[in-house]
């Protein structure tokens, strides 16, 4: 009697687990079957067809592939959207390191007279960080955990563990410098041809200048609707409406 009621819990407990997954399982094909309609309309050279759908699988599925933006950014730029193709070409290099994306944002940035694309190491490097952080902070809590485990195994036998200590307390410093600071800053292009620049986060603030549409600026904080970011070495506000974000 005992196993047959089990068998009925795990039977209703797997039942639950289809009503919950089934739902992920049909969006997961339908955004497959729309990438593989937008490649096919690429390949095609029906590029206005495609980029919608691309769009669309970006926006509402919040999906893409590294080819898929690679094939954005291809459409974009002969549309003459130079801005665009920069964002995706923005995302794919943050995704991949890839320094051939950063030499073709090089190429644009100098073509359209832009600002904010000055690559150096140092920002290739931040990038490569950025890409494997979730790792790097998964690699140094079992670390700790293990040097934990070793300073405890040591008290046990009378041992006096001062240097695993001195490195437990290293590692929590760094992995509390890194989780508190190490995502660094974030970038955004603008996507408007006349993006006003004021001192404050108000309407009401002196404007000091405008920002063209392709070019990239630092991101510091929010405040509202007012984005304070980094132009021309000055510390100044844009609304967000003129920016589309981007992980440097």
């Amino acid at each position: 009697m005992f196993r047959m009621q089990n068998l009925k819990y795990k039977i209703l407990l797997a039942c639950c687990g289809l009503v919950l997954v089934a739902p992920l399982w049909g969006q997961d094909s339908t955004v497959k079957s729309d990438l593989l309609l937008a490649d096919s309309l690429f390949a095609a050279s029906k590029y206005t067809e495609s980029i919608e759908l691309y769009e669309q699988i970006l926006k509402e599925d919040q999906q893409f592939s590294h080819g898929m933006l690679l094939k954005m950014a291809f459409i974009k730029e002969g549309l003459g959207d130079f801005s665009q193709a920069l964002y995706y070409l923005n995302i794919y290099y943050a995704q991949t390191s890839d320094k051939r994306a950063l030499r073709k944002m090089e190429d644009l940035a100098k073509q359209h007279q832009l600002q904010g694309y000055q690559f150096t190491d140092l920002e290739f490097f931040r990038t490569l960080f950025k890409r494997f952080y979730v790792q790097l902070i998964g690699v140094l809590v079992a670390l700790a955990l293990f040097i934990f485990s070793f300073i405890i195994w040591q008290k046990r036998r009378g041992i006096r563990p001062l240097a695993p200590g001195i490195i437990f307390v290293l590692v929590l410093a760094v992995l509390f410098t890194l989780i508190n600071f190490g995502q660094g800053s974030n970038k955004a292009i603008i996507l408007t041809d006349q993006a006003y620049v004021r001192e404050a986060p108000s309407s009401a603030a002196d404007v000091v200048g405008i920002i063209g549409r392709g070019n990239r600026v630092q991101i510091f904080n929010q405040n509202d609707v007012w984005v304070k970011v980094k132009w021309e070495d000055r510390q100044v506000y844009v609304r967000e409406s003129h920016l589309a974000l981007i992980e440097s």
